[in-house]
């Protein structure tokens, strides 16, 4: 197949919002209220589970538009069937006890958290597609490394972080390992 990864820029700030709106996450249901937004935010847990998904999809829609919320989509012809959150480290507030080693206040880190795959489009290569766009972004952009924190989970479904074979094929190095989660770092 050939799918076409297209940036997320304020015009497609709707298609990426109707795209996570018209998915089921029957499996984990406060997925559905998220909009990508859980590693953006730093509130308690309790009160992250609080949020309704409209607020968090206003949020979404006002950050992709202000240019704070970045990543990528993939399309198949006009039908959006993936995401992949990948943005610079620093906004994503709720990481930054989970990325283990020291960012150097002087070094520019990408960073890439979520993946989002239409059911009937996984298990196509579609994330690894995402991750080299995301990567190649990150060096258009003149960063200095790429982070990843993929969490070890038997269910598939739960590999929204993506894997660290994944990442591991794309040359990222493991530099610490806590528990199910791994941290991964790509120099650029």
């Amino acid at each position: 197949m050939n799918y076409q990864v297209k940036k997320l820029t304020p015009d497609l700030a709707n298609t990426f919002i109707d795209f996570m709106s018209g998915l089921d996450f029957g499996h984990e249901p406060h997925w559905n209220h998220c909009y990508c937004r859980y590693h953006h935010s730093s509130l308690p847990w309790e009160e992250w589970k609080g949020r309704s998904g409209k607020e968090n999809q206003e949020e979404a829609r006002e950050a992709i538009k202000a240019g704070r919320m970045k990543g990528y989509l993939v399309f198949d012809g006009d039908k959006c069937i993936g995401w992949c959150n990948a943005n610079d480290a620093g906004e994503f507030a709720r990481l930054r006890e989970e990325a283990g080693k020291k960012i150097d206040p002087g070094q520019k880190v990408g960073c890439i958290i979520c993946y989002t795959i239409h059911p009937d489009y996984r298990r196509q290569g579609i994330s690894k597609l995402l991750l080299k766009k995301a990567v190649e972004g990150f060096r258009v952009e003149d960063y200095d490394a790429v982070l990843a924190l993929p969490v070890n989970f038997d269910n598939p479904v739960m590999r929204y972080r993506g894997t660290a074979s994944m990442y591991r094929g794309a040359g990222f190095e493991e530099i610490e390992k806590n528990g199910d989660l791994t941290v991964m770092w790509l120099d650029l």
